[in-house]
C-alpha cells in the first residue's frame, strides 16, 4: 500500500509541474509581445484563423 501511495504521488508531482511550465511559458509569451491577434482585414475585429470566414462580417479570410 506504501508504494501506489509514493507512485500516486509523483505522477501528481509531475503533472504540477507540468502545468506549472505551461503557465510560465504562456506567461513570458504575454508579457514579450509573443501573442498576437488576428485581425480581420474587412472589419478589423478580432476573429479566429480556423475558420474561413470572419464570424462578425462574413468576409472571406486570406
Amino acid at each position: 500500500m506504501q508504494i501506489s501511495n509514493l507512485i500516486r504521488d509523483a505522477i501528481e508531482l509531475l503533472f504540477v509541474v507540468a502545468i506549472a511550465g505551461m503557465i510560465g511559458s504562456i506567461l513570458k509569451r504575454i508579457t514579450r509581445g509573443g501573442v498576437h491577434v488576428y485581425l480581420c482585414p474587412t472589419c478589423s475585429r478580432p476573429t479566429s484563423r480556423a475558420y474561413p470566414r470572419c464570424r462578425h462580417c462574413n468576409s472571406g479570410l486570406p
